[in-house]
């Protein structure tokens, strides 16, 4: 059953090669602005400026809209969906029962609007203007859901799960990606629309920190990327990372860090390393971390026997265990950004490195931390290896996938939809990267093309289908669920009728898929697809 259905208000185009700006709109329902070229957006104190690609959500009822053109000439194209969301609230055998519902909805701000949805997006607007009552049209109604669902479902991405505010989560991104230039609140404030009291407000609200202080460890972080790195000057990394000078950074670092950049430096070798993520990545370059929690070590089953002599901690005692194995330097995730206390506190007893986690290439991942740690001998003999076993396995596959068969992975998730994984995650890398098997044609363009997960209910799976499936299920539903599962009408049909094979994976050995990890994930689905080894009804 559809958790959320959207009924459709409005749908049209509100600009034109012809049209006259600024153009005014009165919102009363939520609304998507879509521009096909560069537009500004402005609402009462607030000013959105985007293009192709991305869509304006504003949240508010209401309230008057101005539209203006960024670009000159004639070729300005913009269209709007105004539309209610319903939740459902009860779903018995008589009926369902939906409530309005804008709770889970974004705030106001920009949203990335797919490419590969603009098609869909014309043949609403056609139809609701061909059509005399077009609330009433099953097709519009498809079309709108497919489209907002789409939109919806993904805008908390993995960048910034944690910050819900999408204009902080732009900022925040942003900051990270000129972090060498001469940041200041008033100016930042100022892009998004906000007042700098708000902003500030806000800013501190969303992401734990004061704009001051997250930007100081944005600078720290890359400063001590880069004196891992590289043998530059504390002054040309003080110019790098956006400090005024050498002395400044050194003062900043010393503060924040607990010793000197020079100290810190020396901490390159050590291998009284904590990881908190990366483990696989560790090993595959010949360093076993002294410590990690239980959650990533439960979520890394594959890496039991290579984790014997690493303590293993729960979350609630990380700190006292960190200082009991004397550890060194902790490797984080930067997603220990939105863990503001927790982040502090770790600093206070060892120095923490971060890196980007669920982003890179999983080879380019292994390649970073052999750079961080001095052995980048070791990551690029690692990935000969990783790479010769695929070539491998590649000519092996030849004789049992037919080259116009399709491959794909799917997860279940705790609500019941399905996750299709992108490359960065769960092992999807090994099968379209590394093994070259093809994708069902909508998972190459909703999920590989736009390099970002999609979640589907089990209605909708029907639509990305392969022939060899891979489905990543939870440890405790593996067993006696994967019978449950296979005696779906859905699965059934699936399996007997269309000729998918279906072939269980365990969500604790696929959790993770960094360095080692992806290399034993690779012989297990070389093991299922070679030996047979589908499950049926």
């Amino acid at each position: 059953m559809i958790s959320a259905i959207y009924d459709l208000r409005d749908a049209r185009e509100v600009a034109d090669s012809g049209t006259i700006f600024p153009v005014q709109l009165h919102l009363s329902h939520p609304t998507l602005i879509i521009p096909m070229t560069e537009v500004t957006v402005r609402l009462k104190e607030r000013e959105y400026s985007t293009g192709s690609g991305k869509c304006i959500f504003l949240h508010s009822s209401d309230a008057e809209v101005a539209l203006e053109s960024n670009v000159e000439g004639d070729s300005v194209t913009v269209y709007v969906l105004v539309f209610e969301r319903y939740q459902l609230v009860e779903n018995t055998d008589t009926g369902v029962h939906y409530e309005l519902s804008r709770e889970q909805l974004p705030g106001d701000g920009i949203i990335k609007f797919a490419r590969h949805l603009h098609g869909s997006l014309g043949e609403l607007i056609q139809r609701v203007m061909q059509s005399a009552a077009p609330e009433q049209n099953p097709r519009v109604s498809s079309l709108l859901n497919g489209i907002l669902h789409q939109v919806f479902e993904h805008w908390s991405d993995a960048e910034g799960h944690y910050v819900q505010d999408m204009t902080i989560k732009q900022i925040c991104a942003y900051m990270k990606q000129h972090v060498d230039e001469d940041l200041n609140r008033a100016a930042l404030a100022r892009m998004t629309g906000f007042n700098e009291s708000y902003f500030s407000s806000l800013f501190r609200k969303e992401t734990g920190w004061s704009f001051g202080d997250y930007l100081n460890r944005l600078r720290l972080d890359e400063a001590k990327r880069l004196l891992f790195t590289t043998t530059d000057s504390l002054q040309d990394i003080a110019l790098r990372t956006g400090f005024s000078d050498g002395s400044y950074l050194s003062k900043t670092f010393k503060k924040h860090v607990y010793i000197t950049p020079s100290a810190f430096r020396q901490l390159q070798q050590t291998k009284q390393i904590a990881a908190v993520q990366f483990v696989g990545a560790l090993l595959s370059i010949g360093l076993t971390p002294i410590m990690t929690t239980q959650e990533v070590a439960g979520s890394s089953l594959l890496l039991e026997e290579d984790l014997q002599d690493t303590v293993i901690t729960n979350n609630s005692e990380m700190l006292e265990r960190l200082r009991e194995v004397k550890s060194e330097l902790i490797l984080a995730p930067t997603y220990f950004y939105h863990f503001p206390d927790v982040l502090k506190e770790m600093e206070q007893v060892a120095p923490v490195i971060m890196l980007d986690w669920g982003k890179m290439d999983k080879l380019e991942e292994v390649s970073q931390v052999g750079r961080l740690f001095g052995r980048e001998q070791e990551a690029k003999q690692w990935i000969f290896r990783y790479k010769a076993r695929v070539l491998a396995a590649r000519e092996l596959l030849q004789q049992f996938i037919l080259p116009e068969e399709t491959v794909g992975i799917y997860e279940l998730n705790y609500d019941q939809r399905w996750l299709m994984p992108h490359d960065k995650v769960r092992s999807a890398y090994n099968l379209y990267r590394a093994l070259k098997l093809h994708p069902p044609a909508r998972i190459q363009t909703e999920v590989l093309e736009q390099d970002r997960p999609l979640f589907v209910t089990e209605e909708d799976l029907p639509n990305y289908t392969a022939d060899h499936m891979f489905v990543i299920l939870p440890a405790s539903d593996y067993g006696e669920d994967l019978e449950k599962l296979l005696s779906r009408q859905i699965w059934q049909q699936l399996v007997t009728e269309d000729g998918c094979r279906v072939y269980p994976l365990v969500l604790n050995e696929f959790w993770m898929d960094e360095g080692v990890s992806l290399e034993k994930q690779l012989d297990i689905l070389m093991h299922l697809l070679t030996d047979g080894a589908w499950s049926q009804p």
